[in-house]
């Protein structure tokens, strides 16, 4: 794709949807050796230190001959600007396989393994029982995430120690199983080896880490081989099916590692049939882009519709995304509306469960894409400041302005559209040296950047999922490496509400042995009161100034809010009200149940005059109006306290989606009437805010 000026609408924001016109994501490269720096690198290549300072160590750089020819077979009119991977001259070593035997396998003359065993237990994929309540809460409520990259999809700038013997551009998966070779010593050896890293990259004690800062979600890539022997057919990874005949327990194992402690997962297809971007985190570094075509575009939909059947009633998956950063073509956006449509019917289960999908860089297009559908689509939207020549040439504080001011309104202008089902599904806090080299505090800059982005993703979008977890030299790298970006540019504890100086230590209590700390402040939250009186149109501000999206729930009309069942309706199950929660409000109990007792009198009644079915007829829209509201407001309230109570201090954040699936599912069971869409919605919102309000006092309190 060729990259087009930014000059009009949200495209003429210099800084912000780099790849909406870049296309591409380029493989950062070692910066490159020049003068000034020497051929061990120098200062001005240097990462931010702790104290805002260059750190004092010196790193790998590549010559200008190196340089230019990965710029001519990656020119930056189609591949966008490289980003700089720093990696010092001392290379961390802590990478799961280390080629430390003289005895070799392969044309990479791979390292020979013993054969490995894994750490912990690796039974068949099994799940807890689905809670379908507890399920609702995982999928509908304000994410603050990780991705778990390079564990499953693995990508050579993150491991090079782990590519060490690969072929060819030593980059891709598939890299790796070409250095081991097709013998059988070689698939042997290649099995060995990719299943020590699956069992040691990342670990169940990573999970609680996570847990005890309060990330809530992981996005988990993945590629059709991560799957089994069985979808590597048909694909170049045939040949090495073999060593994947356990990676399914793997990724199993990683899901309820990450249910044990509250932690919900999107299942992420990084790597389709054919590779839908060329890239090498689709599993192959060849460039071609083959997805395209009847046959790899089939093969991708039953493999999608196979994952939907097998884990859409696992209660802490919280979505499967159907494909990372494809390539817009024409035929992308018919194909996810067939796969999703295919996916609904793989069992009652995946009628519900959320649909993730990639805009392909498009951002309006994506929000349209899910505003025209009424079931639980979201949209994922990848924001990076680093990959064109507008980027580079910007300061630190220029992107910081930019991203607090316009960008942002245009982020939540495009995630109303798409009634804010939106996830920042990777982002970083990575800039050029050319944009920190002007400031004094580079430190400084590059946090108040980093931290800009939280708070705006936080505030316009149902969740942000930072890229990545883990990655070698990681020290080095605080802009892309999450465990290192706590510690220099990010703050040490996160959560939904903004409070994070009152919600960290909740947090931190929890341990290896509760699914969910014992703390007080959920008991006080569990025991927040039902309003004596119900408060019309409530208007309530957050202590931090943000309202989770209930402002747009409240004023919004949206395609999802339907006076109508839906085709997926039966499987909408779960939903927090008075028929799965236990109702303690005998007031709130008696006024519903006198309204509907009341309206059943009016029905017995019989016709007699005109006047006398015509007062009927009101009487009863009145009444059905009524009841509309109450369910309303006590479905909105309720929901706030439990996801709070019963959530580890959650919080809506898909609200507008919940609403109109709660209300969907009311008129289905026959409790509510079609054509009281606005008074359930709007006393919806009210009880949502009245709720949350409480729950904010309540921590603030703590």
């Amino acid at each position: 794709m060729r990259l087009l000026p930014r000059d009009t609408g949200f495209a003429s924001l210099a800084s912000t949807l780099s790849l909406a016109v870049a296309n591409y994501k380029p493989i950062p490269q070692l910066p490159v050796e020049s003068n000034s720096t020497g051929a061990k690198g120098g200062n001005q290549l240097m990462p931010v230190g702790a104290g805002g300072q260059a750190a004092q160590q010196t790193f790998q750089v590549q010559t200008p001959n190196q340089a230019n020819t990965y710029d001519q077979s990656h020119p930056i009119g189609q591949w966008g600007e490289v980003s700089v991977l720093y990696v010092p001259n001392t290379t961390d070593s802590s990478s799961a396989n280390q080629l430390k035997t003289t005895s070799t396998v392969g044309p990479g003359k791979c390292p020979v393994q013993q054969k490995y065993t894994p750490t912990s237990a690796l039974p068949p994929p099994t799940y807890p029982p689905f809670d379908p309540v507890q399920a609702n809460v995982y999928r509908y409520r304000q994410q603050q995430g990780v991705n778990l990259g390079s564990w499953f999809v693995q990508e050579g700038w993150m491991e090079g120690n782990f590519m060490s013997c690969a072929a060819g551009p030593k980059q891709a998966e598939f890299d790796i199983l070409s250095g081991f070779g097709t013998s059988a010593s070689g698939i042997g050896n290649a099995t060995a080896y990719m299943e020590k890293h699956w069992d040691t990259w990342i670990t169940e004690d990573d999970f609680l880490n996570l847990a005890r800062i309060g990330i809530n979600t992981v996005r988990i890539p993945i590629g059709y081989w991560s799957v089994g022997p069985y979808f590597c057919k048909e694909s170049p990874f045939e040949p090495y099916a073999a060593v994947y005949e356990y990676s399914w327990r793997y990724v199993a194992r990683a899901i309820n590692w990450a249910g044990k402690y509250n932690i919900g997962v999107v299942l992420d297809l990084h790597g389709a049939y054919g590779s839908q971007n060329g890239q090498a985190h689709s599993g192959l570094s060849n460039g071609k882009i083959d997805f395209y075509n009847t046959k790899n575009m089939d093969l991708t939909t039953n493999l999608l519709v196979w994952i939907a059947h097998e884990i859409s009633n696992v209660t802490n998956v919280v979505g499967i995304e159907l494909l990372n950063e494809p390539q817009n073509r024409p035929s992308l956006w018919p194909w996810y509306t067939r796969t999703m449509d295919a996916m609904r019917n793989a069992s009652i289960g995946a009628r519900t469960i959320p649909l993730y999908f990639h805009d392909a860089f498009d951002l309006d297009k994506g929000s349209a894409f899910t505003a025209n559908r009424t079931d639980f689509v979201v949209q994922d939207y990848h924001s990076y400041f680093v990959y064109t020549s507008a980027d580079t040439s910007m300061s630190a504080a220029q992107h910081t302005s930019i991203i607090g001011g316009s960008f942002s309104q245009n982020l939540q202008n495009e995630s109303a559209v798409g009634r804010r089902n939106l996830v920042v599904g990777e982002w970083s806090c990575a800039l050029a040296p050319s944009s920190l080299a002007s400031s004094s505090n580079k430190a400084a800059a590059q946090t108040a950047f980093c931290k800009t982005q939280e708070d705006v993703y936080r505030n316009a979008a149902a969740g942000w999922i930072f890229w990545s977890y883990k990655m070698e030299n990681c020290n080095s790298n605080g802009g892309w490496c999450f465990q290192q970006a706590i510690k220099q540019f990010l703050p040490k504890t996160f959560d939904s509400w903004g409070l994070t100086n009152k919600t960290a230590s909740y947090f931190r209590s929890i341990n290896s042995t509760s699914l969910q700390a014992q703390s007080s402040v959920l008991n006080r939250i569990a025991k927040i009161p039902y309003p004596s009186k119900m408060a019309n149109n409530l208007k309530v501000q957050q202590p931090n100034g943000t309202d989770g999206g209930l402002k747009a729930a409240a004023e919004a009309e949206t395609d999802a809010d339907s006076d109508a069942t839906n085709v997926n309706v039966a499987g909408i199950v779960g939903m927090v009200d008075s028929n799965n929660v236990q109702d303690q409000e005998q007031e709130e109990g008696a006024r519903i149940g006198m309204v509907e007792h009341n309206s059943t009198d009016v029905r017995k009644r019989g016709t007699g005059s005109l006047a006398a079915r015509a007062s009927e007829i009101s009487r009863r829209a009145a009444n059905n109006a009524q009841l509309a509201a109450q369910f309303g407001y006590n479905d909105g309230f309720k929901s706030a306290r439990y996801f709070a109570a019963d959530g580890s201090l959650s919080r809506l954040g898909f609200a507008i989606q919940y609403r109109a699936d709660s209300y969907r599912a009311r008129v289905a069971r026959g409790l509510l009437q079609r054509g009281n869409l606005n008074d359930y919605k709007q006393q919806y919102a009210a009880g949502v805010l009245a709720g949350e309000k409480l729950v904010a006092q309540v921590i603030g309190s703590s």
